[in-house]
């Protein structure tokens, strides 16, 4: 049995219309495609400390927990030309605010983890490892948990951030 040749699109839009299929029946099809294809890209779901390939999706706001006692948000916008490695950020809680430069690197063999660093007004760097994170299936960031990084390693416990935004 020989493989079919793919169809031409002309062809589908044909078929589709010959079928006589609901629109919201053909909108659910493509939904579930949608799906199946984000799955397939890998992208889509749970992402340890040792399968986090890129932070590309890093940017947007987050709610922070970073001192669980002040809760806040926090802000990511990259530079032009540095998606997934450096950009600004703002973060806020009820009892203060700060701004500054951000820099992210997936998850390199050399040092086993992925991070994130906070630098403000050129001040000592707050470093974070990221523990894991939960992606849509274009790698955008729903949640990331993530340990303070301190002189003796990993501040236990995590903590995660939420998308806001």
């Amino acid at each position: 049995m020989q493989p079919h040749a793919p169809l031409d699109p002309a062809h589908v839009d044909s078929l589709l219309k010959a079928a006589q299929l609901d629109a919201q029946i053909g909108q659910q099809a493509y939904q579930a495609w949608q799906r199946y294809a984000d799955v397939q890209s890998g992208a889509l779901g749970w992402h340890g400390a040792d399968d986090i390939v890129t932070l590309n999706g890093l940017a947007g706001e987050y709610s922070w927990s970073e001192a669980w006692l002040q809760p806040g948000k926090i802000s990511f916008t990259f530079d032009p030309g540095k998606e997934g490695s450096q950009g600004t950020y703002r973060s806020s809680t009820l009892l203060s605010s700060e701004e500054g430069v951000f820099y992210c690197v997936p998850n390199n063999p050399a040092i086993g983890w992925a991070s994130i660093s906070l630098l403000k007004d050129g001040t000592h760097p707050r470093h974070f490892i990221v523990e894991g994170m939960m992606t849509d299936g274009k790698w955008k960031i729903g949640m990331i948990m993530l340990n303070k990084l301190g002189p003796n390693g990993p501040v236990n416990p995590p903590f995660p951030a939420l998308r806001l935004l």
